[in-house]
């Protein structure tokens, strides 16, 4: 279908949107005028009359406590009996007193516990109008014998953390005895008569210190209790603070710096008219832009991600009304094609230049093998050992066949065990006697692919600089799973109980990212470095090291699948 005509979408969108832009101006300047000051001076005035209708009966509250104080000590003789060297004297007087407390707090109003405290006898009462559990009873009545236990202190109101929670609590000491009251800050704090608390809080702060002791409302954002007034960052302060019955603290109004819509009182019809013109206007603006951007951005993006998903051959076909998304689309296309042809050369590029790589590596392997064999069947044949040569050329024939199969890939380790045990018993009659081996190899792991001639490598490095036919060596071959790097792979070690690695090996193999020996020694332990390096993308995966008395380990981590592998028919695979 051809198109008549195409247009600029973002032409027509900058002009619909700069129109819209002028009439919310216009909406917020209107706005902004006439009702700025008059509810932020209505949230001030708001804020001062919760504050002071609250902070009143929080004063109450210290009002009836301290009545609750002077009721239990003015004139009250039980106390010196509690210091009574007679211990029915002390026993009736606790009991007075304690009818006494429990008379007096169960007929205030407030939610108070009230402790009674006499060191000298350790004697320690107590009753709560509220429920409060055994442990925080316990808090208490120890703070309270710790305060007794001074002598005498002074009587204020505080505020302090006891055990799991905050209390306000005011205590009178005179010679080793206390009475003190406390009310929870969550009691003290909580009331019902305060009005809308929605957007605001009344912080509970020590003026010298700036400390937060309580919070009532809704929280400002994360601030708790024992922050200080600096962190509220998300509410600022409105209107006056408010000096408590207990001059040591004082309560002031925090709110949300957001504008209040139940404020609105002013010019509704002027603000509703450009409300319902700029409603219009933004509908027929949005249709517009669904229909000139968001269809044909969904168009481009649903093709894209299928792109992504990996079909490649998939070209964008829409035909769109505005040249700049026709541009987009016909560059794209084109790109695409462009970039598939780049990938499918470096692709070409890497199988050939990783292959090359590959065999290289492999003929590496095989010349001392083979130099290896043809020198053991000369000398047994020197010999005159025709039996030995018979069986020694049938292993090898079984080892020739293991090695020249095509491409260099990965094999069951329980083939390569086979293939090794063979090899030992080839090397048996070049080296009658004179090297032990085991195995240990559990059957969870035998199935487990590793890189073809692994282990054979290694351990045709210990026949050439290890093993003496004058002495005997042993050699141990381990493999196990594990957990490395939050990967499974197989661990294979191979110990012997020989000289070692000389130091100059060790450091070159372990410390420098060569892979070829410089003094031309050892090749097979660095072909087999550099193999792993290929085949699973990571450089750490071989180790080798002298253990003690004598001897020389070799660690191999084998992951689950390689990367990249040569399979027995020349194709390469590319993780």
């Amino acid at each position: 279908m051809r198109i008549k005509s195409e247009s600029s979408v973002i032409r027509k969108t900058i002009i619909f949107i700069v129109i819209q832009s002028i009439l919310i101006a216009a909406v917020f300047g209107v706005y902004v005028n006439n009702s700025y000051r008059n509810i932020r001076s209505s949230q001030v005035s708001s804020a001062e009359n919760l504050v002071e209708v609250y902070g009143r009966e929080l004063d109450n509250k210290i009002q009836y406590a301290d009545m609750l104080l002077e009721q239990m000590i003015y004139k009250n003789d039980n106390y010196s009996m509690l210091k009574s060297g007679k211990e029915s004297d002390r026993y009736y007087a606790s009991v007075r007193l304690k009818e006494m407390m429990e008379e007096a707090v169960s007929a205030n109003q407030n939610k108070v516990t009230f402790v009674i405290a006499e060191s000298t006898y350790n004697t320690c009462l107590d009753f709560s109008n509220t429920t409060i559990s055994y442990k925080d009873r316990d808090y208490l009545r120890s703070f309270t014998m710790e305060k007794a236990s001074l002598g005498r202190a002074k009587a204020d109101w505080k505020i302090e953390k006891i055990g799991d929670a905050s209390y306000l609590y005011k205590i009178y000491v005179w010679q080793n005895e206390a009475a003190a009251v406390y009310i929870s800050m969550n009691s003290f704090l909580g009331t019902g008569n305060t009005g809308d608390l929605s957007e605001m809080a009344i912080v509970l702060y020590e003026p010298e210190s700036k400390v937060i002791w309580g919070i009532f409302g809704e929280k400002p954002g994360d601030v708790k209790e024992g922050d200080k007034l600096v962190d509220i960052t998300e509410f600022a302060p409105r209107g006056k603070e408010y000096v408590l019955g207990a001059e040591n603290y004082r309560i002031r109004a925090y709110a949300k710096e957001t504008f209040s819509f139940k404020f609105l009182q002013l010019d509704v019809w002027a603000m509703l008219t450009i409300i319902l013109i700029l409603f219009a206007y933004t509908m027929f603006m949005i249709r517009h832009l669904r229909k000139s951007i968001i269809k044909p951005v969904g168009k481009l993006q649903r093709n894209m991600e299928k792109i992504q998903l990996g079909d490649y051959e998939l070209r964008i076909s829409d035909e769109f009304r505005s040249k700049e998304f026709n541009l987009l689309k016909n560059t794209f296309n084109k790109l695409m094609d462009e970039i598939m042809g780049l990938k499918i050369k470096s692709y070409e590029k890497q199988i050939t230049l990783q292959e090359t790589e590959l065999k290289a590596v492999k003929l590496q392997i095989r010349p001392h093998f083979f130099l290896n064999a043809m020198t053991t069947i000369s000398s047994l044949s020197q010999q005159g050992k025709n039996e030995e040569i018979r069986r020694y050329i049938d292993s090898l024939s079984k080892n020739i066949r293991y090695m020249f199969r095509s491409g260099l890939h990965t094999v069951t380790l329980d083939e390569e065990i086979r293939h090794v045990e063979n090899y030992f018993e080839m090397q048996e009659l070049k080296y009658p006697g004179c090297v032990f081996f085991y195995i240990d190899a559990a059957d969870d792991v035998r199935d487990w692919n590793i890189p073809q001639m692994l282990i054979h490598t290694v351990i045709e490095n210990e026949y050439k600089y290890a093993v003496d036919i004058n002495s005997m060596l042993t050699i141990l071959i381990k493999a196990e799973p594990v957990k490395r790097d939050n990967e499974e792979m197989l661990r294979i070690v191979i110990e012997d109980d020989g000289s070692g690695y000389p130091e100059n090996i060790l450091d070159e193999f372990n410390n420098s990212l060569s892979t070829t020996p410089k003094d031309g020694s050892r090749v097979g332990l660095f072909s087999i470095k550099r193999i792993l390096e290929i085949m699973y993308e990571r450089n750490d995966l071989f180790e080798i090291s002298n253990i003690e008395p004598h001897g020389c380990k070799n660690t191999m981590y084998i992951p689950r699948t390689p990367k990249h592998e040569v399979d027995e028919h020349a194709r390469i695979n590319i993780d």
